[in-house]
């Protein structure tokens, strides 16, 4: 039961390459998107398509530890501190949060490269420019998942659960924050499962570390062609 509700959940979050949602790298080309609100330059050269997490520690299980860890927290700080303000104050952080990731996710970004600067740009987010003599390192690592995927996908399942328990057991009081706690667990938690299964899909994944120590990992089908492109090694 657990394997076919893994392969149901992995199909719909994209990690069959048989999906549409899988045809994320596009090749090198001229800019032709007229409706972002900053184009590239003349001559730069355009990767789009592509997933950019930019940081100093970003890793797809640190990334997740972090968030769950840190969700937790705010959890028991706000229901203790704060009720019932603090939980409407959650559930719209947590809603704002997974919906710009969910967005994030979906519009995906894209590189560009125009002389010896390297530009990611994301959406909702500042663009960050890299000059490509700051780049230390460039190397093309094997993507782990955080955990096996039949284990991501029962943990989904069972906070899930969770949650419409915890709905259901409060509707006499819908402003409890056990309601909203189950309203924002049941929308946040899917969301950072389908953030992590678009990324873990990639079977390889580029590294750009910086002199700055900052490191931008890049998931696209063909990391190797895009590092020849960036022209970093």
């Amino acid at each position: 039961m657990v394997t076919r509700l893994a392969e149901a959940l992995r199909k719909w979050a994209g990690w069959c390459p048989n999906q549409g949602v899988s045809a994320s790298f596009q090749r090198t080309n001229r800019y032709a998107d007229s409706h972002s609100p900053a184009p590239p330059d003349n001559d730069a050269q355009v990767l789009s398509g592509v997933i950019v997490d930019y940081g100093g520690w970003i890793s797809t299980p640190s990334l997740v530890i972090a968030l769950a860890a840190g969700f937790v927290v705010l959890v028991l700080y706000l229901s203790v501190m704060y009720p019932p303000a603090g939980g409407f104050l959650f559930l719209t952080l947590c809603l704002a949060y997974s919906g710009m990731e969910l967005y994030t996710t979906l519009r995906r970004d894209r590189i560009e490269v125009a002389g010896d600067c390297i530009v990611f740009r994301r959406s909702l987010l500042p663009s960050v420019t890299i000059p490509k003599d700051t780049v230390v390192k460039a190397e093309v690592r094997e993507n782990k998942p955080p955990m096996p995927f039949w284990l991501l996908a029962a943990a989904i399942v069972l906070i899930l659960a969770s949650a419409v328990g915890s709905i259901y057991r409060g509707l006499d009081n819908p402003a409890s924050f056990r309601v909203i706690c189950g309203f924002g667990a049941a929308v946040f938690f899917p969301v950072m499962f389908y953030r992590t299964c678009i990324r873990t899909r990639y079977p390889q994944v580029l590294a750009l570390t910086t002199a700055q120590k900052k490191i931008a990992m890049i998931y696209a089908d063909d990391p190797d062609s895009i590092a020849g492109i960036l022209e970093v090694s």
